[in-house]
C-alpha cells in the first residue's frame, strides 16, 4: 500500500530495475578504468611548472596497467604524439622513464610509432610526419633511442628530396629533416655535434639549386619580400650554431640526458622509403614566414626582439596548433596561449602568425571567421592583445596599396566581422579625408559590402560615422526604371508567370503570340491561316506530352472563368491594373480594351462558333491582348519572361526557388536547338539577372547559382558575360571600379570554377572505386566521362583566362591601377586552381588567346608554373 501510494504521488520516479550482473559490473569498471588511463596520458604536462613531478607520478600510476591496458596506453600515446605539437618532450621522458621497467612495451610503443610515420610518410600528411619525427628527436634527447638511430632516420627522410623539383615534392624530406634540428638538445648536440653537421651539409647542394620563384605569387605584400619556411630554417641552424644550441622557445625535461646506445629492445630505426615512391603522390608548398606588421617598426622592447630560432619555432608551435585544434576555437586559443615562451615578443608574434595565417596565399587553411573567432578568444583570455589587435589592422590599412588582391577580399571580409564584434567601432582615419589611396578605398568599399550581408542597411547608415557613409553601398533591393517594364507585353506577362499554380503551358502560348506562331496542333488544323514566323527567329511549339501534364492547370483556369460568370472584362480590368502599376500606358491601353469587352456584352456566347474555326485566336485575342504588328525576337521574348520572373521571385531567395519550380521550362523551352544560338540566349538570360539584382551581389551569386544549378544558363555563358561586365559608367568615372570587378563577379566566376573542379573530382573517385572493385564496364564509362570533365575544366579555364587577357588588353595605358587589378586577377585565378589545370598554364602561351602577344601576362604563366 506504502509503494502504491508513493508511485501515485511520483509517478515519473524510475522503476528499480534489474540487479546488473557480475559481467556487466565488469565491463562498466573496465570502461571507467580505461578512462581514467587515456586522460592520465592526455593531461600530463598541463601544468608546465611541475613537468617532472608530473612525468614521474604518472609512470608510476600506470606501470602496473601496463599487462591489462598495454594496447590502449601504447595507442594514446601515439595519438599524443601526432596531435599534440607542445608536449613531444614530455611524452618522451615519461615513455623513457616507463621503459625502466616496462621495456618491451616501450619496444612495442616505438614499432608503431615507426609503422605510422612510414604511412603518413607515403600519404604526405606533412604535418603528421613532423610532430612523429620530432618525438623521435626527443626520445634520442631523453636516451631511449640512440642519437646514431636517430640521424640515421632523419638522413632517410632527407635522401626523399633525391632528384626531385621543388614543386613536385622536393622540399619535402629536406624541410622535414632539418625542421626536427632546433628541438635537438643542447647536450645532445654537443654528442652530436658531427652528425648534426653532416645532416646540414646533405640538405645544402639541394638548397643551393632551389629556386624558389614562385615566391612572388606568396606574398601577401607586394615589394616586402619574406623568405619562406625552409630559407628561414637555415637562417636558424646557423644562429643556433652560434648560439651553442640554445633555444627559450624549446622545453627540455631536465633530468633525462641522451645516450650513444639505445635501451636494449629497441626496434632499428629504419624509414625504408625511396624519393621514387613518392614521385607523383606527395607534394608540399612550403608557407612564408609571417609578415613582421607589429615586430618590425617602433622601439624594440627591453629584452630585444625574439631571435630568428626562437621565431621560427613559436611560429611552427602556432601553425601546427591552428592546424591540430582548429575544430575547436576555445582549445586552439588555450593551446596556443600555453606556448612556453617567455618573451616581450610573445603576444606580437601569435597576432602576426594568426594575420598572415588568414591571408595565407593561395588560400588559407581555414575560414577567415575562424581566424577572426580564435582573435577573439585569445583577446578574451589576454587582454593585452587587443590593442595588439587593432594595431595589426591599422598596419594592414596601411599597407592596402601593395595588398594582394586575394589578400585584400579575405581582410575585407574579416574587417565586416570584426566590425560586428566590436560594435561598429573602429579607428577610420585610414579612410577619411582626400589623401585615402585608391586602393584604400576599394578595400573599404569591399569591407562595406561585406557587412551589409551581416547587418542591414539603415543599420550602418545608423551605427556608422557619415565620414564612411560614402563607402556604403546602396541598399540591396531589385533594379527600378528598366526599360522592360515598360512594355504591355510585360505587364501582361508577370499575370502569367505565377507562384501559385504556376502553369507553364499558357506562359508558352503567350511567348508564341508574342513571336505569331502557334502550336503544332493548330498549324496542322489550319495551315492557311498560321502565321509564318519571321527570319530568324526560332520556330516554339507546345509539346503534346507538356500540355497533357499541364491539364490539371488548364482546368483550374476554365474553373476561375467559368465562376467568374463569363464576366471576361473583370479579367480584362484585373490585367489592365497590373500594368497600370508598369507604366500607365499599358493601363490606358487596357481600359479601351475593357469597354470593348464591355460593349460586346452577352455577344460572347454567340461568336464561340466562330471562335472554334479559327482555333484559339479570339481567345487569345481577349486573353494576351493585341499582338505585335511585328513578331518579337525571341531573345527579345526570353528578356520579357526572364525579368517577369527576377520580378516575381524577387522577394526571398525561398520565393525565387518556388518560382523557378514551376517555370524553369518556359526558359529550357524557349532555347534554340542550335548551339552558338542557345549560347547567345544564355548569355541574354544572364544579362538579365545582372541588371536586375546589380544593387544586391549576395542576391545577383543566389540566383545566378539557382540557375546554373538548374541547368537555365551555362558556365560558358555565365563567364563570358560577367568578365565583359562594365558596370554604370558614373562608378567607373569616380574609380569605384565596380562592373568586373566587383565582388559579387568574383564570387560568381570562382564558384563556377570550384564546381566544375568538383564535378572532375568526384569522377576520379568513381574511377578509382571501379578501379578497386574491378568493374570493367563501370571502368570505361568512368574514363569516358573523366575525359570529358577534364575537357570542360580545360575550356572553361581556358575561357576565363581569355577573358581576363582581353580585358587587361582592352584597358592598355588607359588606367594603370585598373591594369595591375587584372594582371593580379589572371595570378589569382592561377595559384590558386594550379594544381587542377598545369597543362593549360604550361603551355598557356599557345593554348590562351593574347598570351603571347602580352609580355607581363605570359611572365605571370611562366611563374605560375613553377607551383
Amino acid at each position: 500500500l506504502l509503494f502504491a501510494m508513493s508511485r501515485a504521488a511520483n509517478p515519473n520516479k524510475p522503476k528499480k530495475g534489474a540487479q546488473p550482473t557480475e559481467a556487466e559490473l565488469a565491463a562498466k569498471k573496465q570502461k571507467v578504468e580505461r578512462e581514467r588511463i587515456r586522460k592520465l596520458i592526455i593531461t600530463l604536462g598541463d601544468d608546465n611548472k611541475k613537468v617532472v613531478s608530473q612525468v614521474r607520478g604518472v609512470a608510476g600510476a600506470l606501470e602496473d596497467d601496463v599487462e591489462l591496458h598495454g594496447d590502449l596506453m601504447s595507442d594514446t600515446v601515439v595519438e599524443c604524439a601526432k596531435c599534440l605539437p607542445l608536449k613531444s618532450g614530455m611524452f618522451a621522458a615519461w615513455l623513457t622513464k616507463m621503459a625502466e621497467k616496462n621495456a618491451t612495451w616501450c619496444a612495442t610503443v616505438v614499432s608503431k610509432l615507426l609503422e605510422e610515420l612510414r604511412a603518413s610518410v607515403r600519404t604526405g600528411r606533412t604535418s603528421t610526419v613532423q610532430l612523429l619525427l620530432r618525438f623521435c628527436v626527443c626520445l634520442g634527447n631523453c636516451g631511449l633511442i640512440s642519437l646514431s638511430s636517430v640521424f640515421q632516420l632523419l638522413h632517410e627522410v632527407c635522401a626523399l628530396s633525391e632528384g626531385l623539383r621543388p614543386n613536385k615534392g622536393g622540399d619535402f624530406g629536406v624541410f622535414l629533416a632539418l625542421a626536427q634540428l632546433p628541438f635537438l638538445s643542447p647536450a645532445a648536440y654537443k654528442k652530436a655535434k658531427e652528425a648534426v653537421s653532416k645532416l646540414i651539409e646533405a640538405a645544402k647542394p639541394y638548397l643551393a639549386h632551389r629556386d624558389p620563384r614562385w615566391k612572388p605569387l606568396l606574398q601577401i605584400l607586394k615589394g616586402h619580400e619574406l623568405p619562406d619556411r625552409l630559407e628561414a630554417l637555415a637562417d636558424c641552424l646557423e644562429s643556433l650554431v652560434q648560439a651553442d644550441w640554445a633555444s627559450q622557445a624549446v622545453l627540455h625535461v631536465p633530468g633525462f640526458e641522451p645516450a650513444d646506445e639505445s635501451k636494449p629492445g629497441m626496434p632499428e630505426f629504419s624509414l625504408g622509403i625511396k624519393a621514387e615512391e613518392l614521385k607523383k603522390t606527395v607534394r608540399l608548398q612550403v608557407p612564408l614566414m609571417s609578415s613582421q606588421l607589429l615586430t618590425s617598426a617602433g622601439e624594440a622592447p627591453e629584452g630585444g626582439r625574439m631571435s630568428k630560432q626562437d621565431r621560427w619555432v613559436l611560429e611552427d608551435y602556432i601553425l601546427l596548433t591552428i592546424e591540430m585544434f582548429g575544430k575547436d576555437v576555445e582549445k586552439c586559443s588555450e593551446q596556443i596561449l600555453r606556448i612556453p615562451v617567455l618573451h616581450s615578443d610573445f603576444e606580437a608574434v601569435a597576432v602576426e602568425t594568426i594575420f598572415s595565417q588568414m591571408l595565407r596565399l593561395p588560400s588559407p587553411p581555414h575560414l577567415p571567421l575562424f581566424y577572426l573567432r580564435l582573435l577573439e578568444a585569445i583577446a578574451e583570455k589576454q587582454v593585452t592583445t587587443k590593442k595588439l589587435i587593432e594595431e595589426a589592422y591599422q598596419a594592414l590599412f596601411e599597407h592596402s596599396a601593395v595588398l594582394d588582391e586575394e589578400s585584400l577580399d579575405v581582410l575585407a571580409e574579416a574587417f565586416a566581422y570584426h566590425l560586428v564584434h566590436s560594435t561598429y567601432q573602429a579607428d577610420w582615419k585610414h579612410f577619411t579625408g582626400e589623401s585615402v589611396s585608391v586602393q584604400g578605398q576599394r578595400f573599404i568599399r569591399r569591407a562595406m559590402e561585406r557587412l551589409q550581408r551581416l547587418s542591414f542597411h539603415q543599420n550602418l547608415i545608423h551605427r556608422l560615422p557619415e565620414a564612411v557613409h560614402v563607402y556604403v553601398p546602396a541598399e540591396p533591393v531589385a533594379a527600378s526604371g528598366l526599360p522592360v517594364v515598360s512594355r504591355p507585353e510585360f505587364g501582361r506577362m508577370i499575370g502569367f508567370v505565377r507562384i501559385k499554380d504556376a502553369n507553364e503551358n499558357k506562359v508558352m502560348e503567350y511567348c508564341n503570340w508574342l513571336m505569331h506562331l502557334q502550336p503544332k496542333e493548330e498549324q496542322s488544323e489550319q495551315p492557311s491561316t498560321a502565321a509564318k514566323p519571321s527570319e530568324g527567329v526560332a520556330e516554339v511549339t507546345v509539346n503534346d506530352d507538356d500540355a497533357n501534364e499541364a491539364a490539371g492547370g488548364d482546368e483550374t483556369d476554365a474553373k476561375r472563368r467559368k465562376l467568374n460568370d463569363g464576366s471576361k472584362d473583370a479579367a480584362s480590368k484585373q490585367e489592365a491594373g497590373k500594368a497600370e502599376e508598369a507604366e500607365p500606358s499599358v493601363k490606358q491601353e487596357e481600359k479601351e480594351e475593357g469597354q470593348g469587352d464591355e460593349a460586346k456584352g452577352t455577344s460572347a456566347d454567340s461568336s464561340s462558333k466562330e471562335a472554334a474555326d479559327a482555333p484559339g485566336r479570339a481567345a487569345s485575342s481577349e486573353e494576351f491582348g493585341p499582338a505585335p504588328a511585328q513578331p518579337l525576337p525571341l531573345e527579345e521574348v526570353a528578356e520579357i519572361v526572364a525579368f517577369a520572373m527576377l520580378q516575381q521571385g524577387h522577394r526571398t531567395p525561398t520565393h525565387m526557388s518556388k518560382l523557378l519550380d514551376g517555370n524553369q521550362k518556359v526558359l529550357i523551352r524557349l532555347r534554340p536547338q542550335d548551339e552558338e544560338k542557345a549560347h547567345s540566349f544564355a548569355k541574354r538570360i544572364v544579362r538579365c539577372v545582372l541588371d536586375f539584382w546589380r544593387a544586391s551581389a549576395q542576391r545577383l551569386e543566389i540566383v545566378m547559382d539557382m540557375l546554373l544549378h538548374r541547368a537555365v544558363v551555362t558556365p560558358r555563358a555565365v563567364v563570358e558575360t560577367a568578365l565583359a561586365e562594365k558596370g554604370p559608367q558614373a562608378l567607373w568615372a569616380s574609380r569605384q571600379f565596380q562592373g568586373c570587378d566587383s565582388m559579387a563577379v568574383w564570387n560568381i566566376i570562382n564558384s563556377v570554377a570550384r564546381k566544375s573542379l568538383e564535378r572532375s573530382q568526384a569522377v576520379r573517385v568513381e574511377l578509382a572505386l571501379a578501379k578497386k572493385l574491378g568493374k570493367e564496364d563501370s571502368l570505361e564509362k568512368s574514363r569516358a566521362q573523366l575525359d570529358e570533365a577534364v575537357h570542360e575544366n580545360a575550356e572553361l579555364f581556358t575561357l576565363i583566362f581569355t577573358g581576363l587577357v582581353k580585358n587587361y588588353q582592352d584597358i592598355g595605358d588607359k588606367d594603370a591601377t585598373l591594369r595591375n587589378i587584372t594582371l593580379q586577377r589572371i595570378s589569382a585565378i592561377g595559384r590558386k586552381y594550379v594544381a587542377f589545370i598545369r597543362p593549360l598554364v604550361v603551355a598557356a602561351e599557345s593554348r590562351i588567346p593574347g598570351v603571347a602577344n602580352c609580355p607581363e601576362v605570359a611572365a605571370v604563366f611562366s611563374t605560375l608554373s613553377t607551383l
